[in-house]
C-alpha cells in the first residue's frame, strides 16, 4: 500500500513540474501537426520541373506507424500521454517531404501513386526513427531523432539509382510537450529537405541522367 502511494506521489510530482507524462489515457487531449515545413512552396514551382518522381507510401515499424507520439527511455518505447499526431506519423512525414521537393528540388516533380501520372523514378522510403529519446535522464529535455532509409529506383530499367539512410536530430529546448513537438517539426523539416536534395543530386549524377539535368 505504501509503495502504491509513492508511485502516485511521484506521478503527481512529474505532472506538477510540467514534465511530459507517460501515464495512459483513453483519448488524447491535444492533437499536433508538424509545423515549419515549406507549406505553400508549390505555388512557385518552376515549369522546368519535368522529371517526375513517384513517392511511395512510407513504410514504418509497428511502433512508429500510428498517430501516437513515441518516447524512448532506454530500450523501451512508450507514448506521450494526452497527446497524439493529427495523422499517422508516416503520413505527416510524407507531406513534409512533398513540400520539401517543391521548395528545394526544382528539377523534380513529386507525385503520389493515386495521382495516376507516369513517373520515370520511384522513391521508396522507410521510417526508421521518429521518437524523442530521454538520453540524458527523465527530467532533461529529450533528443528527437528522425531517420529514413531511402531507395531511388529507375522505373524504366527497374534498376536502383541510389540508396542512403538519412538522419536528423534536434534536442527539445525543455521537457514540455510544446517544446518536444517543436523539435519533431524542426527535425522532420531538415530531414525532408535532405531527402529532396539527395534525390535530385542522385538523379542528375546517374549514368543515364535525364536531359533536364544541367550539364
Amino acid at each position: 500500500m505504501r509503495r502504491s502511494g509513492l508511485i502516485i506521489a511521484a506521478a503527481a510530482a512529474l505532472l506538477s513540474a510540467g514534465c511530459v507524462s507517460l501515464l495512459p489515457e483513453t483519448e488524447p487531449n491535444t492533437l499536433y501537426r508538424l509545423t515549419g515545413s515549406d507549406d505553400g512552396a508549390d505555388a512557385g514551382v518552376s515549369q522546368s520541373a519535368t522529371i517526375t518522381v513517384l513517392i511511395d507510401r512510407i513504410a514504418a515499424p509497428r511502433g512508429l506507424a500510428g498517430d501516437r507520439i513515441a518516447i524512448l527511455r532506454g530500450e523501451a518505447i512508450a507514448y506521450m500521454a494526452g497527446a497524439a499526431w493529427i495523422s499517422p506519423a508516416p503520413s505527416l512525414v510524407e507531406t513534409a517531404i512533398m513540400d520539401a521537393f517543391y521548395a528545394g528540388a526544382p528539377l523534380l516533380s513529386p507525385a503520389r501513386a493515386e495521382d495516376g501520372v507516369r513517373a520515370r523514378y520511384e522513391l521508396n522510403l522507410e521510417l526508421r526513427h521518429f521518437e524523442a529519446s530521454y538520453d540524458q535522464g527523465d527530467s532533461a529535455a529529450p533528443l528527437v531523432r528522425t531517420a529514413l532509409r531511402a531507395r531511388l529506383i529507375d522505373r524504366d530499367s527497374r534498376s536502383p539509382v541510389a540508396a542512403r539512410t538519412l538522419e536528423r536530430t534536434v534536442r527539445a529546448s525543455t521537457n514540455r510537450q510544446g517544446a518536444i513537438i517543436a523539435a519533431f517539426s524542426s527535425a522532420a523539416t531538415e530531414l525532408s529537405r535532405d531527402v529532396a536534395t539527395w534525390a535530385q543530386e542522385s538523379v542528375c549524377t546517374s549514368d543515364d541522367a535525364p536531359e533536364a539535368c544541367p550539364g
